[in-house]
């Protein structure tokens, strides 16, 4: 939408500028700052609060840890077997409950062992077993069968949707450990029979050699077994069977770890293929749509946690930086407005200051510096026209004093001299006439003074209506200068008419021959005695110019920047016999701006010139107002043209007038009025709306 003042038009642009501005500041901001969250501080505060809203929890893989050692040939029915089975082939019975019979000689080799535990148990059990443990053990190695296992990332395949796997450091499994262990604690032969399910009763000769000789190569290899957290199976049994294997501390622990890695993946393959809420039971979770996050450590340890919750919560992120972005924008939208409004404000308060005092100093911000400049010019114009009315009122008051004593004078002069015609009754009639003439003269001037406040009082209060016709340039002035003729001539003033080159302009006749009358009015009164007063016309494609130019006092320059004015008389004329209300040349003024012209005055010399200018064609286009008409009270808006046919002369007659019009009755002039200084009463042109035109005829297109 266009906005018509400059001031609107700047507050725009420093608005909506600054609006744009800071928008887009706050929104390159905001995106820094959610870039930064996100990298630095989003994933440690995931962390949190994932771990506040879910809590790990692991696979227990221990039936699937006991299958793979059992298929390895480490559970009971393994290596135990058959070493016991070896066992025999030295001469040991196989017999059920015979082992009660050599109770004696285990109890002293058990006790040699856990004494010694070392290389003297081991020689002791070598001379009383007659074989060599080295020989047995390289026979045992050869029947160790280890399966390798796959690990690590056989775990993601089969994961349901809503869950996802990571890498993690190892959160629980197998300690690792190389190197045998420095101190080995003492397994009895009794505790390894008990991990197979015998005692010393049940159990056969070849049997409980065979518990006695794994409790010594335990000490002999220096071995301990040490499962995965959440494996449940019997140390000693896996520890008694390695140890008959010939396994050291290295190798004891990379069947643990195979084992263990290779469990947790069957357990883990076996838990995916549950459904949602199952897997959640299988993990102690009661929920029917858990959204997992799964962990798989470097020992193969699976671990799992239902972070639905922190999923949850994870989902208002996006809304939750959508609601911010749109917060600081309404922020910036409201700040804006506030702003603009606070210009409102300063301009109230301008205002309302400015009313309040007109002298006060007009206080704006920067942003509203066209606006304060208005207002100063408000102001000066304000002052100005407080001071224009108090003049006029003061001008006003004074032309009332003035009115009073000018009507009281011929008024005095009319009832005297008809007081005296009344009262005497044998005057001559020379004489009566003479009085009458007197009266009858003062009566005129009397009738003059109320009609120009008459007329003046018409003009404020309404529009002057404008009827426009075709006339001729000379035929015009022509005739306004004939109606001041008996007036000039009682000064010895000639009035010469100069219309060389303007043939005809559009205009109201009547009107405009009152405003040139009331101009040449003013030119005959204020004449230098012996004079010429000189009327020219002169036209272009656009204006028609008029000056009347006289000889005499001279106009001060104060005295001109108020001559248009109402109310307005220099101090020489107010005891003139000539001087009027003071309204001539602001009724002439104003019956000019009707036509849409111009009316200016200059005084240089003694020679004072006033200028009309009006459009010849009766166009819109007006002059420029002269420095008279500025500086004085702005005269009231004329109305638009009058719809009007052009008036055209008709067929056959000049372009100009003749000096004198071919009527002789509006040329004829009664010499008694010269005398008295003053007009006829019935002249070419009607004046102050006292006389009556008598125009040539015209035909109407």
């Amino acid at each position: 939408m266009a906005l018509r003042s400059e001031q609107a038009r700047v507050l725009r642009r420093s608005v909506i500028g600054g609006l744009i501005r800071n928008l887009i500041l706050f929104t390159a901001a905001f995106v820094v700052f959610c870039l930064a969250f996100q990298t630095f501080a989003v994933p440690g505060l995931a962390d949190r609060v994932a771990d506040a809203t879910a809590v790990w929890r692991t696979l227990n893989s221990s039936e699937q840890f006991n299958q793979l050692i059992t298929d390895q040939g480490l559970g009971a029915n393994g290596r135990f077997a058959d070493a016991a089975v070896e066992m025999e082939g030295f001469g040991y019975p196989g017999g059920e409950g015979t082992a009660v019979d050599i109770a004696a000689e285990l109890n002293d080799l058990s006790a040699a062992v856990e004494t010694y535990a070392g290389e003297a148990a081991l020689k002791l059990s070598q001379d009383a077993w007659g074989f060599s443990s080295d020989v047995m053990t390289d026979a045992d190695l050869s029947d160790k069968v280890v399966t390798e296992q796959e690990s690590g990332g056989s775990a993601a395949a089969g994961v349901n949707d809503g869950e996802y796997v990571e890498d993690a450091e190892p959160g629980s499994g197998v300690e690792d450990s190389s190197a045998p262990n420095a101190s080995v604690p003492f397994v009895s032969y009794e505790e390894i029979l008990s991990s197979f399910g015998l005692t010393l009763d049940s159990a056969s000769a070849a049997q409980a050699m065979t518990a006695l000789r794994a409790s010594a190569s335990i000490q002999e290899l220096g071995i301990t077994c040490t499962l995965p957290a959440g494996i449940e199976a019997d140390q000693t049994a896996l520890l008694a069977s390695m140890a008959l294997a010939g396994f050291d501390q290295e190798a004891v622990n990379t069947v643990i770890a195979d084992a263990y890695r290779a469990s947790q993946d069957l357990a883990y393959n076996a838990w995916v293929e549950l459904e949602p809420a199952d897997e959640a039971k299988a993990l102690g979770i009661s929920d029917d749509n858990p959204v997992w996050q799964i962990l798989i450590a470097d020992d193969g340890t699976y671990q799992m946690r239902d972070i639905a919750l922190y999923t949850f919560i994870k989902s208002f992120k996006l809304p939750l930086a959508a609601l911010l972005f749109v917060g600081g924008w309404l922020i910036i939208i409201l700040r804006t407005l506030n702003r603009s409004f606070r210009y409102f404000d300063e301009l109230s308060g301008a205002v309302a200051t400015l009313l309040a005092d007109k002298d006060a100093p007009i206080a704006l911000p920067a942003d509203l510096s066209i606006a304060r400049n208005e207002l100063a010019v408000i102001q000066q114009q304000s002052i100005a026209d407080e001071r224009a009315a108090h003049a006029a009122e003061q001008r006003k008051n004074e032309l009332v004093a003035y009115l009073a004593h000018d009507i009281r004078t011929p008024l005095t002069s009319v009832l005297g001299y008809l007081d005296l015609l009344r009262e005497t009754t044998d005057l001559p009639r020379e004489t009566l006439r003479h009085y009458a003439d007197i009266a009858y003269t003062k009566a005129e001037r009397l009738e003059s003074l109320i009609n120009e406040f008459f007329e003046i009082t018409r003009y404020n209060l309404s529009a002057i209506p404008i009827e426009r016709e075709t006339v001729g340039v000379r035929l015009f002035c022509q005739q306004v200068a004939e109606a001041f003729f008996p007036e000039a001539s009682a000064r010895n003033i000639r009035i010469s008419v100069d219309v060389t080159g303007a043939e005809q302009f559009f205009i109201d006749p009547d009107k405009l021959a009152r405003a040139l009358g009331n101009v040449l009015r003013n030119a005959v009164a204020y004449a230098d005695a012996n004079s010429t007063i000189a009327i020219a016309a002169r036209q272009d494609a656009r204006t028609t110019t008029i000056t009347v130019a006289n000889r005499g006092r001279e106009i001060s320059a104060a005295h001109l920047e108020t001559i248009f004015e109402k109310f307005y008389r220099e101090d020489g004329a107010r005891s003139s016999k000539s001087g009027g209300a003071g309204l001539g040349l602001a009724i002439a003024r104003e019956i000019v701006v009707a036509h849409h012209g111009d009316i200016a005055a200059q005084s240089e010399q003694g020679l004072t010139v006033f200028t009309i200018t009006l459009p010849t064609h009766g166009d819109q286009d007006a002059p420029a107002p002269s420095r008279a008409r500025r500086s004085g009270a702005p005269a009231p808006s004329a109305p638009s043209p009058a719809a009007a046919p052009i008036a055209r002369p008709r067929p056959g007659a000049p372009a100009s007038a003749p000096a004198r019009p071919a009527d002789d009755r509006t040329t004829r002039l009664n010499s008694r009025y010269a005398r008295h200084g003053r007009p006829p009463a019935r002249t070419a042109v009607r004046d102050n709306g006292a006389t009556k035109r008598i125009r040539p005829s015209r035909r109407h297109s």
